[in-house]
């Protein structure tokens, strides 16, 4: 039986800016070049004031940064980011699932794959707890042998597996590790990171809100007033800074 201490977060798309008619293009003055989302946006903010010849004189970073200063947010909704999040827990995405304006999910099946060897997510609290984590650990085994006699057990009157899964399934813990696709804007983003990393969250959410954090940055500049702290409990908490 395996257990797991850190969620896994891997970007598997990202919005890619194709292009706009060729005579705004030629009057927009932009600092950046290609495909990459950033692009996109600051042409989805121009195009509300056909402000293509930058009279400001801002490059792409200045202009969205000045974009969310001024909380024009729904320029941000323009470009979309999808992750594949795996080592969470079924009770984590039970709350990631309750964000639902410029998000999409689509989640394991615990009806149509087999749980008998699923994996489960150790709590941060019980980090260093050696005694309580053998309690634990011996919870999820008993639950998942009993998962298992459950199937089997009724293969003779329900030989259809969806039958046989969706009923052991009741019994697995809230633990029980899943995975997760899950698109959403750049706002949705924002606001996410802003409720999960609180110190005031879940510290699986909190966990996770940090790697999203880190993942997220890495591939496309639009958090930068975004840090990773350390909470009073010692788990990571994500926190905004004042802009200039």
């Amino acid at each position: 039986m395996d257990l797991i201490v850190q969620p896994e977060v891997t970007l598997i798309s990202a919005s890619r800016f194709t292009g706009i008619p060729e005579d705004l293009r030629d009057q927009w003055e932009t600092d950046i070049e290609g495909e990459g989302g950033e692009l996109l946006l600051e042409a989805a903010g121009r195009s509300c004031y056909q402000s293509w010849h930058n009279p400001a004189g801002r490059t792409n970073h200045e202009y969205l940064r000045n974009i969310i200063r001024q909380g024009h947010g729904s320029v941000l909704e323009h470009a979309n980011y999808t992750v594949y999040l795996r080592g969470v827990s079924r009770s984590l995405t039970h709350e990631m699932v309750r964000h639902r304006a410029g998000c999409s999910y689509s989640q394991l099946s615990q009806r149509y794959v087999d749980s008998s060897e699923v994996a489960f997510v150790v709590p941060p609290a019980l980090f260093g707890m050696e005694g309580l984590l053998r309690e634990w650990a011996r919870a999820c085994r008993a639950t998942l042998d009993s998962y298992v006699a459950l199937a089997d057990g009724l293969a003779g009157v329900a030989p259809d597996r969806k039958k046989q899964r969706e009923c052991a399934r009741s019994i697995l813990p809230n633990c029980t590790e899943t995975h997760l696709v899950m698109t959403a804007n750049i706002r949705a983003w924002r606001h996410i990171l802003s409720l999960r990393g609180s110190e005031h969250a879940e510290a699986e959410i909190r966990r996770l809100a940090s790697r999203l954090l880190e993942v997220l940055s890495s591939h496309v500049p639009l958090f930068w007033d975004y840090r990773v702290g350390e909470g009073p409990d010692g788990i990571p908490t994500v926190y905004r800074v004042e802009q200039d």
